[in-house]
């Protein structure tokens, strides 16, 4: 966090300059280094996520605490604190694993061995036992609390192991003794072993994930061909950790999701979907409430919820100079018994902890009454955080969580549209919609009951049709209006498409006017579709929309389908003028636009759940419209299906050419205008200086 620069206008007078010359010189002769220094104030800002997913700034979590530098540490690698409040550093390039008390800050012992290389993970077991992952000696080395060498692990001699490489990077333990390790270069997953060092197999794997371009590949090439390209192999893990329930957590680096997982006893990921997770996440720890730790690679400390829910970041990177809580690379974090962060920059070698803030410890109080069920002191507990933050996400979705488990559903729904929470307002309403429903199923039943009889009864009753007549004659009066009789003839399209478009094509039905309005009334109901559904299903407001963009793309695409189908079938003997061209798209969108009316209505009433009939509903209108579109080509331009297919297909290939000649024209006017902007600048400087 930096202020903008004060600059001095004019000369600085000789009496300031001495007097700063001198303060200067007092401020160096009185400096004494004190270790640990102490911060007082943040230097990163602290963000969350807003309820559209975006970052946002909140109050600040953890503040900067003490900040060790007399530890002659190179390259700290890793960090772990037992229950005793015992840190423990992997001191790499010193070939040592440092043990500190975090309560009196003093070193109360220093492991050593001959055999230690470059130790770049640690893990203490309840016990007291120390492991130590060396890929440079490949091993990993166990010892017991008073540093004497229990066991060397080597590489697995399993013949299952085949070649796979073995340079243990992370270590943890489970409750049973069995031994977790992320190796360098290993892509099969993180490696099992028994407390003997017996291989057992791969706990959990990353999946492979296909670019864009693999995907066209596997789907064309040969498997010869495939077996000549880059093998794909899946991301590989960067650490592993063991809670003290026993629950197994692991980072991956290079992956935008997925990034942090909390395993289950199948290796299965067990926290929700997020919609940001860093790429590079280094390192994961867990304090016994739950709330899971991660350290960036950048500089950056995110924390999450037990469920995987985003609560805090902060931090930031910085190379050159050294500010409490910045860093040039963060390759470890760690969480003392008293709910403070520690971290070690691993270029620069000193230690760094943050102490949370009243506001984090509010956050966190609520959370654990929630997760211990009690949702009334959770409730009067996030009604505080409100107070310091109306529109924190954590604590609206906390408040609806608690008014969801005591029964208040409509209460608990407006908390969730705040916090963007879909899923749980989408259960508060199948409540909501649940009771009105049983309150009202008597008054619905009778309705529909008395509308079948009132049918009934004017079908028995009415004779001589008058009704019917009645109706006929509107409707011919409605029809005696040209145009809109010509928008009302897009309704005669689905029922009989190729006579109806015969008769455009003769000219006997439809007109550009009509089909000028039902473009316009298209646009009107695309953009409701895009801005008015129901929250469930809403995902974009109008103001993050830009509406001149979505103008100029609606009225591009429809130019450039007219026009480009109207140019090629004039070249292949199509017999439609460019008029017909224009009609035909709109007369056949009619299903697709009472599909889109269909889903906005039904929005506001259906739940996530539900979600696969407004699916069923789109694919329903949009197909029967291309189906309209296709048999008017057809019709109109006098072509067999096939000469329909040939005659689309060079359109859309025209299609993106003209796209790709127009972008390119763009970028050269906008070069060429910079330029010509540039000389006339320059030219009226020469001229007025």
């Amino acid at each position: 966090m930096y202020k903008n620069n004060v600059r001095w206008q004019g000369t600085m007078p000789y009496v300031y300059k001495r007097s700063i010359i001198c303060l200067l010189l007092v401020l160096i002769c009185i400096h004494i280094p004190v270790l640990p220094a102490l911060a007082s104030q943040a230097t990163s800002y602290t963000y969350t996520l807003d309820e559209d997913g975006y970052w946002t700034r909140t109050q600040d979590a953890y503040l900067p605490d003490k900040t060790i530098t007399n530890l002659g540490l190179a390259a700290p690698d890793d960090l772990y604190i037992d229950q005793n409040n015992m840190m423990y550093i992997a001191d790499s390039q010193n070939r040592r694993i440092v043990k500190y008390s975090i309560d009196t800050g003093l070193v109360v012992g220093v492991l050593t061995n001959e055999n230690l290389r470059s130790p770049r993970g640690v893990f203490v077991t309840d016990n007291g036992d120390i492991y130590v992952a060396d890929p440079s000696a490949k091993m990993v080395f166990w010892f017991d609390k008073d540093f004497n060498l229990l066991q060397s692990i080597g590489r697995p001699k399993a013949p299952s192991y085949a070649d796979t490489p073995y340079e243990p990077l992370r270590v943890a333990i489970d409750n049973g003794g069995n031994i977790y390790i992320v190796g360098e270069g290993v892509y099969n997953g993180v490696i099992q072993l028994s407390s003997s060092g017996d291989f057992l197999g791969y706990f959990t794997v990353n999946k492979t994930r296909l670019s864009f371009i693999q995907a066209i590949q596997n789907a064309i090439f040969t498997r010869a061909q495939l077996e000549n390209l880059v093998a794909r192999v899946p991301t590989t893990f960067s650490n592993v950790f063991i809670d003290r329930k026993g629950i197994v957590y692991s980072t991956t680096m290079g992956r935008n999701s997925d990034s942090i997982k909390k395993h289950n006893t199948a290796g299965g990921n067990m926290l929700i979907d997020q919609p940001y997770q860093s790429s590079s996440m280094t390192d994961v720890y867990v304090d016994d409430k739950g709330i899971i730790y991660t350290s960036i690679h950048d500089g950056y400390i995110e924390i999450f919820s037990s469920t995987g829910e985003l609560i805090f970041e902060f931090g930031s990177y910085v190379f050159d100079i050294d500010v409490s809580g910045l860093y040039s690379r963060l390759p470890t974090i760690a969480v003392d018994n008293n709910g403070n962060i520690w971290t070690a920059d691993g270029d620069k070698g000193y230690l760094q902890s943050f102490k949370p803030t009243d506001y984090a410890l509010m956050v966190y109080k609520a959370m654990g009454l929630y997760e211990k069920g009690l949702y009334d002191e959770a409730l009067e507990q996030w009604s505080e955080v409100l107070k310091l933050n109306q529109m924190s996400v954590l604590a609206h979705n906390g408040v609806g969580k608690a008014y969801l488990r005591a029964g208040l559903y409509e209460e608990a729904m407006v908390h969730f549209e705040v916090a963007g929470n879909r899923e749980y307002f989408s259960e508060a309403y199948w409540e909501v919609r649940n009771t009105w429903i049983q309150a009202n199923l008597s008054w619905i039943a009778a309705l529909i009951v008395l509308l079948m009889l009132i049918s009934f009864l004017i079908n028995k009753l009415d004779k001589n049709r008058v009704i019917y007549k009645k109706r006929r004659s509107i409707k011919r009066k409605l029809y005696k209006v040209p145009v809109l009789k010509d928008v009302l003839f897009a309704f005669k399209i689905p029922k009989h498409p190729i006579d109806q478009y015969y008769n455009l094509r003769v000219n006997r039905s439809g007109s550009a006017l009509g089909a000028t309005i039902i473009y316009i009334l298209l646009f009107i109901l695309y953009m409701a579709y895009q801005t008015s559904k129901g929250f469930i299903y809403q995902f974009s407001d109008i103001e993050d929309m830009d509406i001149n963009a979505i103008v100029i793309g609606f009225l591009s695409i429809l130019a450039l389908v007219i026009i480009c189908n109207y140019l090629v079938t004039s070249i292949k003997d199509g017999d439609g003028s460019l008029k017909q061209v224009y009609m035909i798209p709109a007369y056949g969108m009619l299903p697709a636009m009472v599909s889109m009316l269909t889903v906005i209505i039904m929005s506001h009433f259906l739940t996530q759940n539900e979600a696969f009939i407004l699916t069923i509903v789109m694919i329903i209108g949009v197909v029967w419209s291309i189906i309209n579109i296709f048999l008017g080509f057809q019709t109109v331009h006098d072509y067999t299906s096939g000469e329909t297919v040939v005659s689309l297909i060079i359109t859309a290939m025209f299609i993106v050419i003209v796209t790709i000649i127009s972008l390119i024209i763009i970028i050269m006017w906008e070069r060429l205008w910079e330029f010509l902007k540039t000389i006339g600048m320059e030219a009226m400087y020469n001229v007025f200086r």
